[in-house]
């Protein structure tokens, strides 16, 4: 596989582009050269991969003006599912449009020998097609199959939202050159995906000749710059659950664990406002640009947002997780895992710190399923991750050759 251009294709956004970081160096590695098609924050990272950026423009007005309207309502309101579907398949269809515009020159000029996109990034497939490029699929983190999509928690249900878009997306493929109905339940010859099999809905119809579980690619390079101040304290990792949500969220966790047994990391990232922050106690501590695995193999319980990565990167280093989704999509996510015994799942529309302080105890004090988290630790390192998706890659073009 050398000498190869392989192009990657995350969806606009920064824990997107994480998964696919992973992957680079071991592609690299193996003397290839990796394009990596993202939005300029994270261009640095994927120059840190060994990979190159290639800036995308995306669609920055739809999503933020949605969110604003559908975060007033409850999150079991019908009506928030079926807007949030409606809205965010604009968004997708509008970003993909501006990419393909921006990006059509450099690939044409710069053909890849392969294009690897994640399952919403349709630039990539549009862009595969048009210098005919042998493609591959990536799932974050279930597989929509055989019709099934998850939404709401419940396989096979789609929202009406949902079933236009379907139709919409038909069309905008179509208007590019590709063929075919259906194509949001797309996928192609061979196709990545992070979640277990043990994760998914319906996992009984899912073909193993074409669906790869290749794990999470966390081969990503990372500046070591974390050092333990616990002084032998149980390390609690507390993530950014993001929206509007989290200046009330860290109040609420501050008030919960102040003053506790527990040392407390809070992680709030670059770009979070520090004077949204009052004097913290004793026991806690801010993280800004640590990643966070070097800080999980520390860690005794993560409370995050419920989001695949997070939920990988747990199960991996064995770190208890509970999840406080704020996203829609992340709610699946959590109540998919609770349903299978890994984590707990809070919801953060009524959380209260007696809530959060009960369920760290009770997390920490035993009451947690650990034969279920080893079983699926031991799943999860033992997938392979970019070195197995490396040698599927070479096996795939190698046939094509």
């Amino acid at each position: 596989m050398h000498g190869r251009h392989i192009a990657l294709f995350p969806l606009p956004g920064i824990s997107h582009v994480f998964p696919f970081l992973g992957l680079c160096p071991e592609l690299v590695r193996r003397g290839n050269r990796v394009t990596v098609a993202t939005i300029e924050p994270a261009a640095k990272r994927v120059i840190e991969a060994g990979a190159e950026p290639v800036i995308v423009g995306t669609d920055s007005y739809s999503i933020p003006t949605a969110m604003e309207a559908i975060l007033k309502l409850p999150m079991g309101d019908p009506v928030r599912w079926e807007e949030l579907a409606h809205i965010h398949s604009r968004w997708l269809l509008n970003s993909a449009a501006i990419t393909v515009c921006k990006l059509d020159k450099f690939y044409r000029e710069n053909r890849p020998n392969l294009v690897i996109y994640e399952l919403s990034a349709y630039a990539g497939r549009i862009l595969a097609h048009r210098v005919r490029s042998p493609a591959i699929q990536y799932y974050p983190d279930f597989i929509q199959h055989s019709g099934y999509v998850c939404w709401e928690t419940c396989v096979g249900h789609s929202p009406k939202s949902l079933v236009e878009f379907s139709t919409l997306l038909d069309s905008v493929l179509w208007a590019h050159g590709l063929d075919g109905t259906n194509s949001f339940w797309h996928s192609e010859d061979l196709n990545f995906y992070q979640f277990p099999k043990e994760f998914q809905f319906n996992s009984e119809l899912i073909d193993d000749r074409r669906f790869c579980f290749v794990g999470p690619f966390l081969d990503r390079p990372f500046s070591r710059v974390w050092e333990d101040r616990s002084g032998g304290k149980r390390v609690i990792l507390v993530s950014d659950v993001g929206g509007s949500f989290s200046d009330s969220y860290f109040s609420k966790v501050t008030a919960a664990l102040s003053g506790s047994e527990y040392h407390i990391i809070l992680s709030v990232g670059e770009q979070f406002q520090m004077d949204k922050l009052s004097s913290l106690p004793a026991n806690f501590e801010i993280n800004r640009s640590a990643s966070h695995l070097a800080i999980l193999p520390h860690a005794d319980l993560h409370l995050y947002s419920g989001g695949p990565n997070g939920t990988l990167e747990g199960l991996h280093f064995g770190v208890p997780l509970i999840a406080i989704p704020w996203y829609d999509r992340n709610r699946i996510t959590a109540n998919r895992l609770a349903e299978l015994g890994v984590i707990r799942n809070l919801p953060l529309e009524t959380l209260t710190s007696q809530m959060i302080k009960e369920n760290v105890d009770a997390v920490l004090q035993g009451n947690f399923s650990r034969g279920r988290m080893e079983q699926l630790q031991q799943v999860v390192r033992s997938s392979g991750g970019s070195v197995l998706a490396a040698d599927r890659i070479e096996e795939f073009l190698e046939a094509r050759t």
